[in-house]
């Protein structure tokens, strides 16, 4: 494992991050506050079944993928993918129970070796304890594959892997909030467990297989914060975090011990402007430390920011930025230093026209062995309602990577459509 690229394991979302082109036909825009504005003559009834009401949808599609192993080789290759989703939601009035579940298959035209198909099974539970108390449970398990790229290099050269890397990813959080008068205190914590499959690699006889056994690992993470209402609208939070992340083997192929501990402390504000402004902003410090006498103890400052602004009712303006330092499989690495940007933009064109734009930009340092990592994506896209049961999507997204490692240097880009039903 010791030419593994980079990869967040400590967390299920950085996983997933950047797989999109990878895993053609999985971009996902339904979550901006425009896409999810009720419209009653184009949203989805869903069948009543007691006091649930069940949504299930079934979406079609198809594109061109610019660089399907994300590598010098730039193979071009059309695909064709097929979702689909079933989510199961409560309608009391106290409390509250949601389960979704959902596939993405994805078939390429020459490019086999790419097909896939991935399913995640998750649910959440809301508990009303009393007024201002409640008890939050998530839950989830799946089966995917990790993006091209994030793994040794593309899918041609011997010794490559010849198929995407699959993993398993198994975990729960929960959390409790308490609010009175002008304070609200959060406890909570989760687990996650992943399982990375080893991976056939291009060439047997010269490499039998990728092993992949020393990146599986148990995260868990512990959090308290306080926030105090200073104004209307606005909080003052304080918050610690404490995350370990224990490999199930003792060394990785290179010989070091990858399990570390990390303490996070950070502050900050949070805004809920209705209908203006709603989101975070913290800066912190973090010290992680490993159990690997190799690894010097990393302290460094943490920044994140999630804002979301509506200078009009057909608007979103969406800002995110973070610096962290995550951890890596990077022979040699104790982790990496990540700092990420993005700015992205959903407009109304019509009641039933929505289009979206998005630009980001991330650099990571790997402090020890010199390598410096700096990624540029971007996403063009458009949603078109038809009626309450269907609607078209289509959208064109990149991303340029510029490493000092060239093996991990590549540009790609894809273009899709697809069309979506659902009750």
């Amino acid at each position: 494992m010791g030419q593994h690229s980079a990869v967040n394991l400590g967390i299920c979302a950085a996983l997933l991050l950047g797989a999109g082109l990878a895993r053609a036909g999985s971009t996902d825009i339904s979550s901006s506050d425009i896409y999810s504005r009720a419209r009653p003559e184009y949203d989805p009834a869903g069948v009543r079944t007691g006091s649930f009401f069940l949504y299930p949808s079934l979406t079609s599609g198809a594109g061109m993928n610019g660089n399907v192993f994300n590598d010098s080789s730039n193979a071009q290759d059309m695909f064709y993918s097929v979702n689909t989703g079933l989510k199961l939601q409560s309608a009391w009035s106290r409390h509250e129970l949601a389960v979704a579940a959902q596939t993405s298959s994805v078939w390429f035209s020459e490019q086999v070796t790419e097909n896939r198909t991935d399913w995640d099974l998750s649910a959440r539970m809301r508990l009303d304890v009393m007024r201002g108390t409640e008890i939050s449970v998530d839950g989830h398990t799946a089966r995917a594959h990790e993006a091209r790229g994030t793994d040794v290099t593309g899918g041609l050269e011997a010794g490559d892997p010849a198929e995407p890397t699959a993993y398993s990813r198994n975990g729960f959080d929960v959390e409790l909030e308490h609010g009175f008068n002008r304070v609200r205190l959060s406890l909570g914590g989760g687990i996650a467990q992943f399982d990375f499959d080893d991976t056939p690699a291009v060439q047997p006889s010269v490499t039998l297989a990728i092993n992949n056994d020393d990146r599986d690992q148990t995260t868990t993470v512990a959090f308290a914060k306080t926030a105090i209402e200073a104004w209307s609208d606005t909080a003052v939070f304080m918050r610690g975090t404490l995350s370990t992340s224990d490999f199930i083997a003792e060394v990785d192929d290179g010989g070091f011990n990858r399990d570390s501990s990390e303490l996070a402390v950070d502050g900050g504000l949070e805004f809920s402007f209705t209908n203006v402004l709603v989101g975070e902003v913290s800066a912190g410090y973090a010290q992680k430390s490993f159990d690997d006498p190799a690894f010097a103890a990393a302290a460094e400052v943490s920044v994140n920011v999630g804002l979301k602004w509506f200078p009009s009712m057909l608007t979103t303006i969406s800002v995110d930025a973070s610096r962290s330092f995550e951890d890596t499989s990077v022979a040699a690495a104790p982790g990496f230093l990540s700092t990420r940007g993005g700015v992205g933009l959903d407009h109304e064109l019509l009641r039933n026209f929505i289009l979206s734009g998005r630009v980001a930009y991330e650099t990571n340092a790997y402090p020890g062995i010199e390598r410096n990592d700096n990624i540029m994506k971007g996403s063009l896209s458009g949603r078109y309602l038809i009626n309450n049961n269907l609607h078209l999507d289509a959208g064109w997204e990149f991303v340029d990577r510029n490493s000092s490692s060239l093996p991990f240097e590549y540009s790609t880009g894809q273009f899709q459509f697809s069309l979506t039903g659902k009750m």
